[in-house]
Parts: structure tokens; sequence; C-alpha cells
């Protein structure tokens, strides 16, 4: 995420190579490395290290999973202004520090999140879904799933972008809201009669 104050490395990938770091010094080095939950810590203390050790912040709850510590590494908590217009917000969901980047000033000035997959698009148009478990498609209960909304209420933001490329282009806060409504209906039972 380029910023006219510096640069945010938004879940670094698993591995580093040349045309990484290339692209990185092309657009200014890094100022900040954020992974929106443990499954993506692998490299972050590594590229920090080959970019003058800029702060990696981790969330205090999943700092258990870090498995390079370093004095480097932050801990942060509830919400963490990592440059101007770029706020960070714990959601939780997936893990306990699960976050979600905020872009004020994202798609086109209407704000965008930078997801990670806490909160992800789906094959409907206009739908997300939420998981504590994506590979064994364990769901998330109604209350984390609410939780999730909440912390995004005061949030504007019409695009959404995901740790898997996929990217709504419009609405997206109501989609989450929609989404999030209709998935506590299914998962509290409202719809077992249809079974």
């Amino acid at each position: 995420m380029r910023t006219r104050e510096g640069n945010l490395l938004w879940d670094p990938p698993n591995h580093l190579d040349r045309a990484l770091l290339d692209r990185s010094e092309e657009l200014g080095g890094i100022t900040v490395v954020v992974a929106s939950h443990p499954h993506m810590y692998g490299t972050q203390v590594g590229l920090s290290h080959l970019f003058d050790q800029p702060p990696v912040l981790v969330h205090a709850a999943d700092e258990r999973w870090v498995r390079r510590p370093d004095p480097v590494i932050r801990q942060w908590r509830d919400t963490e202004r990592v440059l101007p217009g770029v706020t960070l917000v714990e959601t939780g969901g997936h893990f306990p520090g699960s976050a979600v980047a905020h872009v004020a000033d994202g798609g086109e000035g209407t704000g965008s999140l930078l997801v990670g997959d806490t909160v992800m698009p789906v094959a409907a148009t206009g739908r997300v879904t939420f998981m504590r478990s994506y590979p064994n498609q364990i769901p998330l209960s109604a209350r984390l799933v609410r939780r999730i909304v909440e912390r995004l209420e005061p949030y504007e933001f019409e695009r959404l972008h995901a740790l898997t490329g996929r990217t709504m282009h419009g609405d997206a806060k109501n989609a989450v809201r929609r989404s999030a409504a209709r998935y506590v209906e299914w998962v509290n039972g409202a719809y077992d009669h249809l079974g």
C-alpha cells in the first residue's frame, strides 16, 4: 500500500525474491510491515531487515505465533494508525488478533479495506463470507461475525481487497453488512427447515 508518507507492506509473501525486492525499492522502500493474521508471518522480519528495519507490527493476541522474535517486532491492540489515512483495525475471527487495514482515501477517495481473509469475497456478486478455517471449512460463530461488523462500522469503504486477490469494487460496506446478517441467520438455524 503506497502513500505519500510511506509504504505499508501488507500480508508479506511467504518467500523473498529479487522481483519483490526490486519493486519495493522502486516504490520507495517499506515504512511498516503488517500481516493480517499469523498465517502471513513468514518473511516479515527478513523483509524488515532488508529495508532499513521498519517496524513489524504484530497484534498482541497473536504474538505466540511469531517464530522469529526480533527487536523490529512491535505489538499493537484495538486500532493503530500506521500511516496518515491508514488504520489497522482488530476484528478477530480467523485468529484472535486478525486485522484489516482501512485506507481512508483508497478506492478513489471512497475508502477501501485490506482484509487478508478475515472477510472473504465469494462467487456470489456482492457477497462475502467469514470463516475460522477456510481449508477445513469451519465457520465462525454468529457472535464473532457480529463483532467483526461492529468493529468495521466506524469506517467508510466502498472497496475490499482480500488475500486471494479477490476484490469488491463497490458497495463493499453494505455487502459486509448484508452478508453478515444472512450468515448469522443461517448459523443460528433460521433456515434449518429447508434441510
